[in-house]
């Protein structure tokens, strides 16, 4: 890891992070901090008309969404005009998300400007509208107007969703610069201690339990000062899931590259690994004991490399990382491993994530873990989740010490937590994949503010529910965060992960 705690590290306490429905100023203050290190500092401006994943905007599209995005909903709230230039509002504020088999087909989306506007005109528009922003927390009408509130928490939302992907999009850049004020992390010692921890990932039984997914907000400006939620995590309703049995940890990229080799797919690799020049790198850390040859597995390691914003590395020092994978890529892995593995569902995610803060309690016998893990001291209480939520406490939870929020710009090992359940945030930096497809929950209503944000999920194309909890994702305020991504996007390879299970065929 770094040496020391990343200057750019998001709180990962309920009382840090969620003390109120409305971001305080600092938590804004934290966030533009980020935003500026990574759209001025990590990419050149030069480059910020690559389109490092083609079916999305230039990158320099997302210097202009962020803060029209921001004006739009404020100059809704407040009643007044837009900031100037308005145009901006014409051109940067629905970014693109294509079909991915069919590019033609697309959701409305702005026309992007025949000539781009410079740099200099972006980003001082983008401190006119944060001095827009700074202005209602100066008069006080960010809390005591809950429109103005509702506005704001929307806008640092997506500010910091669109961080992740900034960085996730740039990753994939050849011009990637890493934080200046960062030390590269030692990959190779990080990579050696790993090995050494490694344990058996075991099966967990995960029991049958009741469960209420979403939580209750009417988007109405009468009643307490309750915490918000996007269309997709309202309106509450009751599920039950069966018994099943679950894997401790994710795929390892070790484990994910024997899989190539055994399946002859090499040439198949995810899009943040990358293909050496050379077949010298090294093979220390290599996991044993697959069904390929270990010199098979070796001599392909070696002449891969893992994508990060210090350049490629070794993919021998990643081996014991997350693997990050499109859901086909995924499914393939879980077809290769037989038995009855597969995704699990939405629903049996949120099972897991309940048991293993359980576990992590002490609320039932667990006697196998030695690491530090998220401290989850405040495990939402499901009975809760139909008030209407004035106590953070019932709906979020503590984070301390996963890897997200940006404590790390790469993700961590996991392969030593074979020996007990991973929860929410315990993924060594990566998202959940699911195997639900994307569908209006029960009672769906789309947001009065944003109607159409789960729209474009919702249109037919084949998409499936993932888990936000990853090391670049900046916002983690709700204790089951969700989101919707297609099967075959890009994005996904850069930032989803998935843990196996299994049904127990005793239930």
């Amino acid at each position: 890891m770094a040496s020391g705690p990343s200057p750019y590290a998001f709180p990962l306490k309920v009382d840090d992070y969620a003390s109120t429905p409305v971001p305080s100023m600092e938590e804004w203050e934290i966030l533009w901090k980020a935003w500026d290190l990574v759209t001025a500092q990590m990419i050149p401006a030069d480059a910020l008309m690559e389109q490092p994943i083609p079916l999305r905007n230039p990158l320099k599209f997302y210097v202009g969404h962020i803060p029209t995005f921001e004006d739009i909903h404020l100059a809704r709230a407040t009643g007044t005009p837009l900031t100037e230039p308005a145009s901006y509002a014409r051109f940067f504020e629905r970014g693109i998300d294509p079909d991915v088999d069919d590019p033609r087909q697309c959701h409305d989306h702005s026309e992007l400007p025949t000539i781009w506007p410079e740099l200099s005109e972006m980003l001082e528009y983008r401190e006119n509208v944060k001095r827009r922003i700074t202005l209602q927390y100066d008069t006080g009408r960010a809390y005591s107007d809950r429109s103005i509130g509702r506005a704001l928490w929307i806008g640092y939302e997506h500010e910091g969703l669109h961080l992740e992907t900034f960085l996730y999009m740039a990753v994939l850049s050849p011009n990637i610069k890493a934080p200046p004020d960062i030390p590269r992390p030692d990959f190779a010692g990080m990579a050696r201690d790993a090995a050494s921890r490694r344990v058996e990932n075991q099966w967990f039984r995960i029991p049958e339990q009741e469960l209420t997914i979403g939580y209750e907000d009417p988007e109405s400006d009468d009643g307490p000062d309750r915490y918000f939620a996007w269309d997709n995590e309202r309106e509450p309703y009751d599920i039950r899931t069966s018994a099943f049995e679950a894997q401790a940890r994710p795929v390892s990229v070790g484990e994910y590259a024997a899989f190539l080799i055994d399946t002859g797919k090499t040439d198949e690799i995810p899009a943040m690994w990358v293909k050496l020049n050379t077949c010298d790198g090294e093979t220390d850390g290599v996991p044993r004991g697959h069904d390929v040859e270990d010199t098979a597995l070796q001599a392909f390691i070696a002449q891969h490399g893992h994508r990060t914003v210090w350049g490629p590395i070794p993919l021998s020092q990643a081996v014991d990382w997350p693997a990050t994978a499109s859901w086909n890529e995924m499914t393939s892995y879980s077809e290769w491993k037989g038995g009855g593995v597969r995704f699990p569902t939405l629903h049996e995610v949120r099972s897991i994530h309940e048991h293993a803060a359980q576990l992590n309690e002490g609320q039932l016998l667990s006697t196998t873990t030695t690491t530090t893990s998220p401290s989850h001291s405040n495990p939402a209480n499901p009975s809760k989740n139909k008030d209407m939520h004035t106590d953070p406490e019932s709906i979020f939870v503590d984070l301390g010490g996963a890897n997200v929020g940006l404590q790390n710009f790469h993700p961590v090992p996991v392969t030593h937590r074979g020996g007990r359940l991973c929860g929410l945030g315990e993924l060594g930096g990566a998202w959940e994949w699911t195997s639900t497809v994307f569908a209006p929950q029960p009672q769906f209503k789309p947001m009065d503010i944003y109607p159409v944000y789960s729209e474009d999920g919702l249109d037919g194309r084949e998409a499936y529910w993932v888990v936000v909890c990853e090391a670049m994702d900046v916002v983690a305020r709700a204790s089951a965060a969700a989101e919707w991504a297609a099967e075959r996007h890009v994005l996904l390879d850069t930032a989803f992960e998935n843990m196996l299970q299994q049904f127990d065929n005793e239930t």
